[in-house]
């Protein structure tokens, strides 16, 4: 154990080295979330590491080195996400929205960051697998392809939603087929949805593009509203994002 922490510090130094996340530290000592990064980054200044990663190789006995690195939410604004709609590939008739944006909400007493999705889906006159509008992120790319699933928490309006990984073989001319996630909200509550890569599927009408997913070539990840939905407006918060 360092010597040059402060009983705080040593508190949050054993929690971590532990595997718990900021956010999981902070309720079990029933202090702030940025009440723990503050003494989060003092400790790492006072034992000269830079990450958890540093402070595992540096300090960790049980070989628990990236259960953090697991754990750690990637804040709102970086996840990379853009928006992407049946109006942008079908100019000439497509009239589906997609807005993200960012923004701080009270959720169960805390403060979070929320990243919001509004869509807005409109019928057009071509099959009805192309209307969509959903948010489109390569940033996360590289952590993915090593990881083994995702989880975030959100709130929607109680409609469902699909989440899409496409591999290098997901893409051909103007089809873009993927392995699927679906969830459904509940209106107005929080939701936790844990992806593994185990769970997710190709979908019957895509089998005609059969191939077996890989990891190690996903290009993009996306999440959004589509034909299931029906048409009209919804809005899907998200929080808390891993990728484990």
């Amino acid at each position: 154990m360092p010597d040059n922490l402060s009983p705080r510090e040593r508190e949050i130094f054993d929690l971590l080295l532990e595997g718990f996340s900021p956010k999981v530290i902070a309720k079990k000592l029933h202090i702030s979330h940025a009440t723990v990064d503050f003494h989060r980054t003092n400790l790492y200044g006072k034992l000269g590491v830079h990450s958890i990663q540093e402070l595992f190789a540096k300090y960790s006995t049980h070989g628990a080195a990236d259960t953090e690195e697991k754990r750690e939410i990637i804040p709102a604004f970086a996840l990379g996400f853009y928006s992407y709609t049946d109006m942008e590939r079908r100019t000439e008739t497509g009239k589906s929205t997609a807005n993200i944006s960012v923004s701080r909400k009270k959720i169960d007493g805390e403060i979070v960051e929320v990243l919001n999705l509004k869509t807005n889906l409109v019928k057009t006159k071509y099959d009805i697998h192309t209307i969509y509008a959903d948010m489109h992120t390569v940033t996360l790319n590289q952590r993915l392809r090593k990881a083994n699933g995702i989880r975030f928490k959100a709130i929607g309006d109680g409609k469902p939603w699909q989440v899409e990984f496409h591999t290098t073989e997901s893409h051909m001319g103007e089809i873009f087929f993927s392995y699927i996630y679906l969830f459904s909200t509940i209106r107005d509550q929080v939701i936790d949805v844990d992806i593994p890569y185990t769970s997710i599927y190709l979908p019957e009408y895509w089998e005609k593009y059969r191939f077996e997913f890989d990891k190690e070539k996903i290009v993009t990840l996306s999440i959004g509203a589509n034909f299931l939905q029906g048409y009209g407006k919804s809005l899907l918060q998200m929080f808390d994002f891993e990728i484990y």
